[in-house]
């Protein structure tokens, strides 16, 4: 059960990120976030996305 919800496919990546549907498959491309191909589809794994967020926070001073 738990590992079925830690996998977003790429559409529903998109909508937990706010982003498009391209930057997705960009992150994807240029293995910014962890995957599973699955056929033609992609499965992004939830903690990937939040580990992209944490990575590319800033502190302005």
């Amino acid at each position: 059960m738990l590992f079925e919800t830690a996998l977003l496919p790429s559409a529903e990546a998109a909508v937990y990120l706010r982003y498009s549907s391209s930057i997705i498959y960009a992150l994807i491309r240029n293995k910014k976030i962890q995957f599973i191909k699955r056929g033609k589809n992609y499965l992004v794994l939830r903690a990937s996305l939040d580990d992209y967020i944490t990575g590319n926070l800033y502190n302005k001073k």
